[in-house]
């Protein structure tokens, strides 16, 4: 899901960011409890869904949309839901382990991602 040849991100890796990012984290609070060997349970709490909206809303600027319409109901609504998505889900709770596993992968991902962005050269003007 790499930006299209104009730099803009798709509608689809926008609508997976959020999620990515929120996992990513259940992942490594899952490791730091393996990790412990602590006996608590890992939450994804209300505190991770609010930077994943707020990211979601930041990178919405940076979307190919393919209608004005879209642009706006999604722009405003999908923050708003994965904010209401993560204040659902709070007192969901997960095993460490099982969190470190679900989380891995997304981990990965993101590494790659920045991996590759890292060495671009960014014009200022």
């Amino acid at each position: 899901m790499p930006p299209d040849e104009h730099g803009l991100l798709s509608i689809r890796a926008w609508l997976v960011a959020p999620w990515l990012f929120a996992v990513a984290v259940l992942g490594v609070t899952g490791f730091g409890g393996v990790l412990l060997a602590a006996d608590w349970q890992v939450t994804p709490s209300a505190v991770v869904a609010g930077p994943a909206a707020a990211g979601t809303a930041v990178l919405a600027t940076a979307v190919d949309w393919r209608g004005r319409r879209l642009r706006w109901v999604a722009r405003l609504g999908y923050p708003l839901l994965v904010c209401a998505a993560g204040v659902a889900l709070t007192d969901l709770t997960v095993p460490a382990p099982v969190a470190m596993l679900a989380g891995s992968p997304a981990v990965i991902a993101l590494g790659i991602l920045i991996a590759r962005e890292r060495d671009k050269v960014i014009p200022i003007a």
